[in-house]
């Protein structure tokens, strides 16, 4: 079944509200940049970068999930239910949707998935100056790329509304 024009205006709201989240986000990150780039770098500016990276991942992923539920609506693997969710963000869906996101952010995104899974389920972390450097480097090379393919997306969920309230192949 396509979605209807309702649920795919409701899916590009989500996705632009996320989107100007991420956006506020990174510009906080950017604000951290040069104290990480510092050997001298204190433990409240990681804790902070570490947050925000944490959730510029949250916000990626929920627009990633509620793109799942609109158009595929099943995630198979209870474990790893968040790489399968991103890894069905590549995938173009013949007849139902396009690719969310290109295949060049791949690494990028994984690295952030991975980071968020371990700041968010360590208490007691010792936070890796270098691993955390890696990572937001990462999300600096590719954060237009990535918002870019979510804009294109949104644009595409805007067609399908304007064509006629469904998803076309």
């Amino acid at each position: 079944m396509r979605p209807e024009k309702e649920a795919l205006a409701a899916l590009s709201a989500v996705i632009k509200h996320d989107m100007e989240a991420v956006t506020r986000l990174d510009a906080d990150l950017e604000k951290l940049s040069d104290a990480l780039g510092s050997a001298t770098c204190e433990f409240r500016d990681l804790a902070g970068a570490a947050y925000l990276l944490h959730n510029i991942y949250n916000a990626l992923e929920n627009s990633f999930a509620q793109i799942s539920r609109t158009f595929e609506n099943h995630i198979t693997d209870r474990v790893g239910w968040h790489r399968e969710l991103l890894d069905k963000m590549f995938l173009e869906i013949p007849a139902v949707r396009p690719a969310v996101v290109f295949e060049s952010s791949r690494r990028t995104l994984n690295d952030l998935r991975g980071f968020r899974h371990v700041f968010r389920h360590s208490y007691d972390l010792d936070l890796d100056r270098e691993r955390l450097v890696r990572v937001a480097q990462g999300w600096r090379r590719e954060k237009w790329t990535v918002l870019k393919a979510l804009g294109d997306f949104k644009d595409f969920l805007l067609n399908q509304i304007q064509l006629d309230g469904r998803v076309t192949p």
